[in-house]
């Protein structure tokens, strides 16, 4: 646990430092409209962007008022935040001036501020989860170490950190569920269910890890979905779940089964239903250059290469992330918005990134594959400092200015053809490009003349000297009990 929790402070202390501190694209600013809509309101109702006249990304509801596509779990978990932030508008006038993006009003920039770091504490705790998914696995904590800290500082779960999207709290309560359910008993189950329950109401596609996570073994030993007490708990909150999504659709829409979705982004250029071509869909999200995860996420291929010895170790284990690895990566391959639009890298996929980071304890235990692990995880930490230096909107705007400068199909479907598959329209070489002319985008810069530099670099040094203190302390001997 200590060292969990100390690695869990450093990337605190490390991600305050690259945060954003503000909102920007169409995602972040209705889970934020959600959020303020919540705390301020008690109600999901908002107002929505439009272009060409047309509402974006939700209809009008059976009251005759606007309701956004989204789930309603992040917006509910980003909801105090605002509240916090409606508290402190009287601190808020040297920020306005300097806060150029959307907001509606003074009053509306510090709440705005708040959200923004939302997902720094998010990535950082999954990152602990992650240590202690692998000291349950009965590895070293030297081991456990390695594998959360790659996943914090080289894979684009750090971009991520800076963007508010659905994905990482997704992913952190999709880790506390294997974390809760690996070798435990009915209650923890129940609770595993739980977190499960809430990772459908953050994003329906939680539900591809249920067959997965049956296949857990408990204490005794047993696959829990060959428990009908222990499968019943977590079925229990699954189903409550669902319920109460479809209650959200009720209130909205009057219709149990009506979300408000529908198919946008990059998914309603390609046309159709929002089913692709697998196979595009598959290479796309595994090697493409502005999309690949062996690009975004370098470490995982040492997880990769050490499947084979993973798998012969933690047999029943491994055979868990293999069908969730599968389900997941599969399933979002037939999508045609694969790729998730702007942003840093192949934000779908980050889910399974810790499960792909694990083998990599077994890569550490021969010296080729502990050079292979420590040398694609500093590839991997300097791929990720454009992502979380620059801000990927002003990224965005000047691929689509240089698309238009130099390619030939002008379309919008040429353009995240471009973006997904020319080494050009990479956010990695778009990123780098701006963060080489000084076009960086940090809290502490952009609010200059605020306090918030001074508590930025007082927060980052207590988190960073904190952790370090924690896991440099002297720590009781492991003994792992989990395959």
């Amino acid at each position: 646990m200590k060292i969990a929790l100390g690695l869990t402070l450093v990337v605190a202390g490390i991600y305050l430092l690259t945060a954003s501190g503000h909102l920007g694209g169409q995602d972040q600013e209705y889970y934020y409209r959600m959020a303020r809509s919540l705390a301020r309101e008690h109600t999901f109702a908002i107002e929505p962007l439009k272009f060409n006249n047309t509402e974006l990304a939700g209809r009008r509801g059976r009251d005759g008022r606007f309701y956004a596509e989204y789930a309603p779990g992040l917006p509910l978990a980003l909801s105090p935040l605002v509240i916090v932030g409606d508290a402190m508008r009287s601190s808020a006038a040297k920020f306005v001036s300097r806060y150029l993006w959307l907001h509606e009003g003074d009053g509306d920039v510090l709440p705005r501020i708040f959200v923004s770091y939302f997902d720094i504490g998010i990535v950082a705790l999954t990152a602990g989860l992650l240590v202690l998914l692998a000291t349950r696995l009965d590895y070293s904590f030297s081991a456990a170490l390695f594998a959360g800290a790659a996943f914090a500082l080289s894979t684009f779960a750090w971009g991520q950190a800076r963007i508010i999207n659905p994905e990482p709290l997704q992913t952190l309560l999709i880790i506390a569920a294997v974390l809760l359910m690996l070798r435990r008993s009915t209650k923890r189950c129940f609770i595993g269910g739980c977190a499960l329950g809430f990772a459908l109401l953050v994003k329906m596609t939680s539900v591809l890890v249920l067959p997965a996570l049956f296949m857990l073994r408990d204490e005794r030993d047993i696959p829990i979905w060959r428990d009908p007490v222990r499968a019943t708990a977590v079925l229990a909150s699954v189903i409550c779940a669902f319920a109460i999504y479809a209650w959200y659709n009720y209130s909205r829409f009057g219709n149990f089964l009506t979300t408000g979705y529908n198919i946008s982004g990059a998914a309603a250029v390609l046309g159709g239903n929002g089913l692709g071509n697998p196979a595009i869909g598959l290479y796309g999200l595994l090697f493409s250059t502005g999309r690949g995860i062996v690009w975004y996420a370098p470490p995982v291929l040492a997880g990769m290469m050490a499947s084979v010895r993973f798998y012969r170790s933690k047999r029943s284990t491994a055979r868990v992330f293999v069908v969730l690895l599968a389900l997941w990566v599969g399933l979002h391959s037939f999508y045609k918005g694969w790729d998730s639009g702007w942003g840093w890298g192949p934000r779908y996929l980050l889910v399974v990134v810790p499960f792909l980071l694990i083998p990599i304890a077994e890569a550490l235990k021969f010296r080729a594959g502990k050079l292979a692990c420590i040398g694609l995880s500093v590839i991997g930490f300097f791929v990720q400092l454009p992502g979380a230096l620059a801000d990927f909107m002003v990224s965005g705007h000047a691929g689509m200015a240089l698309f238009g400068q130099t390619a030939q199909d002008h379309t919008a479907t040429g353009f995240v053809a471009w973006r997904n598959f020319q080494l050009a329209g990479s956010e990695i070489v778009r990123h780098s490009a701006l963060v080489l002319h000084g076009q960086v985008d940090l809290a502490w810069l952009t609010f200059a003349n605020t306090c918030l530099p001074m508590i930025t670099f007082v927060a980052a040094a207590l988190f960073l000297a904190s952790g370090a203190f924690t896991l440099i302390s002297p720590r009781p001997v492991h003994h792992g009990n989990g395959q």
